[in-house]
């Protein structure tokens, strides 16, 4: 055997036991979920787990969700506070889905079971409804379109790695951390100041309640200076999770939080109101 056949045996060897381990950590994920369990995290299971193959287990998930009927329909941005990306070594931020059966309505007021997940918390965010790039204004970024509508959301965060221990990479890899998304009333393009809305996002200001007492505030600046932001990373991630094009009928996009993560108990109303521009508020009643 000469030196170059080692090589490439020893390459091929590689990649290999790399296609291993991420299946054997997209069934382990998987079975999790399916049982409210934790598992070890993958950047502990192996010093070389980074952002590129986390994507690829993402991707595998994906796969294996929409085989089960989870339908897609957006996606959540997640890691928009750029003060702790120096932190954790980012240089953007991360994506990951949203199905048609991870998101609820509430109009105002949604009830959620916490049954299927294993340790909610909340995330008070912007979301938009985007329209197909084909009916994005000229000089829009390719595939981003343009909002058809804003609402506030609630996005229920969970995590399958014991006592929330994880970095990017890992949560790329579980779900992109998504359990659900809770979307409030939205203020559509037909409203006559909708673009004066959208543009003042940033000096949206937020509240959230727990049972009627103030738990945190927030504002929209807190989302990459403005959540306009993160729609410009939609179409540069959604290759990495997604081998096909954006949906032709747009996307949900939840554009990160503006607040600080608060764990979810059984029993509680959560409420958030928004100040500095006018965007209705919402409300979520939780049972077991």
């Amino acid at each position: 055997m000469t030196e170059a056949d080692a090589v490439a045996d020893a390459t091929t060897d590689t990649a290999a036991a790399a296609d291993a381990f991420e299946a054997d950590l997209a069934r382990d994920l998987l079975a999790a979920r399916d049982r409210r369990e934790t598992v070890r995290p993958p950047t502990q299971r192996t010093g070389e787990f980074g952002l590129d193959r986390a994507y690829r287990v993402g991707a595998a998930l994906d796969r294996s969700l929409q085989e089960q009927g989870y339908g897609l329909l957006g996606c959540k941005v997640g890691f928009t506070n750029r003060e702790i990306w120096p932190r954790f070594g980012l240089d953007e931020p991360i994506l990951a889905p949203i199905y048609a059966r991870t998101l609820r309505l509430a109009r105002p007021e949604a009830e959620v079971s916490l049954a299927k997940f294993r340790a909610p918390m909340i995330e008070v965010e912007v979301v938009f409804g985007i329209e197909p790039e084909g009916d994005a204004p000229n000089g829009d970024a390719p595939g981003a379109g343009r909002p058809s509508w804003v609402s506030l959301g609630f996005e229920i965060v969970d995590c399958h790695y014991p006592d929330w221990h994880l970095t990017p990479a890992d949560s790329v890899a579980d779900f992109g951390l998504h359990g659900a998304l809770i979307v409030g009333r939205p203020v559509n393009r037909e409203v006559p100041d909708f673009d004066e809305r959208v543009a003042r996002l940033d000096r949206l200001e937020v509240r959230l309640l727990r049972n009627e007492t103030l738990v945190a505030r927030g504002r929209g600046s807190d989302v990459l200076g403005h959540p306009l932001e993160a729609l410009e990373v939609v179409p540069r991630l959604w290759p990495r999770f997604s081998d096909a094009g954006i949906p032709e009928h747009g996307l949900v996009v939840s554009t990160g939080t503006m607040t600080p993560l608060e764990p979810l108990s059984p029993g509680e109303t959560w409420r958030v109101e928004a100040k500095g521009m006018d965007l209705p508020g919402l409300t979520m009643v939780l049972t077991d």
